[in-house]
Order: structure tokens, then C-alpha cells, then sequence
């Protein structure tokens, strides 16, 4: 009777556990692989622009020429244009760009969560042209990514307000975003928070690999956390009721659940929302401005101090999903951030608005 470590069992056990542990290894370190370049990459181009150092050197600019070649040094960039508008649309192109090399260079299974971001930015040339049409302006040409979005302007702009839900709806535009539309679209506030919703729920069923899966639904709760402070915010501002705000509801976020979104609408002016926030990721952010301007500035330095918060949450994600999908998430954010900030120092320049009032408007990375 064979024994127990008898060699004609011991190498065939012996060979299915080393297979096994190989297997769960491989497993394990693929993704580290996969991940390795675009993480490397984006680290070494890096966000200059959400730093006020780096940025000081724009602030001083006298001209759009100057402006122009000062940034043109920086290997990454080559913007064109002669006048700030020009110049605006150059740093846009340079966006898509970057997040298209991103894209290219990240695991095939990120590719739609890139699209879904992309279409984040569409989603705010819709809701300009929508509340344009809805108060019978203009229409203003707007930049787009994706062919699709151009058509649906074209169709905002030729059909008149009592056919928007209709036609929309047959483009497979959210239920929430049609059913303003037939009430007359007039609520702008209620527009948009229907718009953000329906762009943000593509963000969130967008697929990506297992190991990305809780950095983006991190991410995308906590901007759903955002948007839903700042309705509150603005609609506290413009003197809404209650029930007005609460049509301004987003979604459930990371700390802005339902009840909580509720017992933030009766409240009645800005700084009562912002201490109410305390105990949440944002009050340091919030309380920070209201102690600075108290309510006399109005929204916008609160909403500046939610997008810095943004800042914080994709550099949090990078610490903690670091070296995977989180450096790729916190580069494309702080970019973001960075071509907004180079777009607001362009158009300071050109109407002489000094430098300390462009501070005001920059966001950056506390």
C-alpha cells in the first residue's frame, strides 16, 4: 500500500497547488501590467495648472501673444489663436486630445468610461442649447466630441420648444430631461440637474475592469455629492421654495442621500447649507469661503471650493488605487481643471481684469 508522501501523489498534488497559486498570482499582478505605462506616462506630464506657482507666470501676461507663448513653451501644448475666444477653443481640442491618448494608452475596458467622460462635456453644450431655445435666444455654434451631440443641437435649434420632448425622446435623450421639456423648460435650474442626471448616470453604468470598478463608483457618488450642493446652493440664492429644490435631486451620492438633499432645501440662505454640511468631506472646503466672503460674493466661491473638493477626491483615489486606475482618473480630472483655469487667465488678460480678480476664479489644488 502506498505511502502517504509516496512520489506518485505527492507531484501530482504538489503540481495542481504550484498551478493554482500561479494562476491566483497572475491574476493578482496582471492588472499592475496593464496599467503600468499609462500611469507612468500621465505622471510625468503631470498638472502643473492647478497650482498657483506655476500659473503665476500667465497672471503676469500683459497681451494674448504673450499668454500664447508662454504656454507654447510647455512641450504638451500648442495652442492657437489670436484673440482669447480662439485661444479657448485651442485648449479644448488640447483636452480631447490628451483624454483620447489616455484612452489609448489605458486597458481596453476604460475606453467607454473615457467616451462617458467626454460626453460629460457634450452634456454642457446641450444644456446651453436647450435653456437657450426655452427662452427663445439664439442658439450659439458650440464645440463638440462626438457627431452624435452636434446632431442633437442641430435638431434643438430647427424644431420649436412644443416638439423638443418628442423629437428628444426619439433620440433617447433621459425621461426625466422630456418630462421638464413639456412642462416649458422654464425652471432652468430643474433643467439642468435633469441633463447632469442623465450624462452622469452614462458615467456610472460605463464598464471598466474590476479593479477600477470601486474608484469609479467612488468617484462618480461623490460627484453626484457635488452637483446636488451646489443645486441646493444656487436655488437657496435665487429665493426657491422647498419643493423647488427638491426637484433638484440628483441622485443618491456618497454623503447626499435623499433625506439629507431634503433637509438641506428647507433650510434659508447659504450659510445655513454650508453649516448644516458639517461633518461631511466638503464643510472644510465650504467653511473655508464662508469665512472668507461670507454670502456678499454670492454662489460662485462656493462653488469653487466644491470643485477644488473634486481635486482632493481624485488625488485621495490616486493615493489609494495608486499605481491603477486611480493616477489615470486624478490626471484627467486636475487636466480638466487645468484648461479651465488656462481658459480663465486667456480671458482675464484680454479684458484687463487684473490679476487678483482672476485668482478668484482658478481652481487649485489646496
Amino acid at each position: 500500500m502506498p505511502g502517504l508522501f509516496d512520489n506518485s501523489l505527492l507531484w501530482p498534488v504538489a503540481a495542481l497547488l504550484v498551478g493554482v497559486t500561479a494562476g491566483v498570482m497572475t491574476w493578482k499582478v496582471t492588472p499592475y501590467f496593464k496599467f503600468a505605462y499609462p500611469s507612468a506616462r500621465v505622471q510625468a506630464i503631470g498638472n502643473p495648472f492647478v497650482r498657483e506657482k506655476e500659473l503665476s507666470q500667465f497672471l503676469e501676461c500683459k497681451s494674448i501673444n504673450s499668454f500664447k507663448s508662454s504656454l507654447n513653451v510647455y512641450k504638451d501644448y500648442n495652442v492657437e489663436g489670436l484673440t482669447a475666444s480662439e485661444i479657448q477653443s485651442s485648449l479644448d481640442e488640447h483636452f480631447v486630445e490628451t483624454l483620447r491618448m489616455v484612452q489609448k494608452d489605458s486597458p481596453k475596458k476604460l475606453r467607454g468610461f473615457y467616451d462617458a467622460y467626454l460626453k460629460l462635456l457634450d452634456g454642457l453644450s446641450v444644456k446651453l442649447a436647450l435653456k437657450s431655445k426655452v427662452l427663445g435666444e439664439e442658439l450659439k455654434s458650440a464645440s463638440t466630441v462626438f457627431p452624435e451631440t452636434r446632431k442633437t443641437l442641430e435638431v434643438i435649434k430647427s424644431v420649436s420648444v412644443d416638439e423638443l420632448p418628442s423629437v428628444l425622446r426619439e433620440r433617447g435623450f433621459d425621461e426625466g430631461v422630456v418630462e421638464v421639456l413639456k412642462s416649458g423648460g422654464k425652471d432652468l435650474l430643474k433643467l439642468d440637474a435633469a441633463v447632469d442626471k442623465s450624462y452622469i448616470g452614462g458615467l456610472r453604468s460605463a464598464e471598466v475592469p474590476r479593479e477600477a470598478k470601486g474608484v469609479r463608483d467612488e468617484f462618480v457618488l461623490r460627484l453626484i455629492d457635488i452637483k446636488n450642493i451646489k443645486n441646493v446652493l444656487r436655488a437657496k440664492r435665487l429665493g426657491y421654495s422647498a419643493e423647488e429644490c427638491e426637484n433638484l435631486f440628483v441622485g443618491e451620492g456618497k454623503e447626499i442621500a435623499w433625506w439629507k438633499f431634503k433637509e438641506l432645501a428647507r433650510l434659508n440662505d447659504l450659510k445655513d447649507v454650508v453649516s448644516s454640511l458639517q461633518g461631511t468631506f466638503y464643510f472644510p472646503f465650504l467653511k473655508k469661503e464662508l469665512e472668507k466672503h461670507g454670502e456678499k460674493e454670492g454662489v460662485q466661491p462656493f462653488e469653487n471650493a466644491l470643485d477644488e473638493s473634486l481635486l482632493k477626491v481624485v488625488e485621495n483615489l490616486s493615493i489609494k488605487n495608486f499605481p491603477l486606475f486611480g493616477p489615470l482618473l486624478r490626471f484627467i480630472v486636475a487636466k480638466e481643471f487645468e484648461i479651465r483655469n488656462l481658459k480663465v487667465i486667456v480671458k482675464g488678460v484680454e479684458e484687463k481684469l487684473g490679476v487678483e480678480r482672476i485668482k478668484t476664479l482658478l481652481i487649485l489644488e489646496g
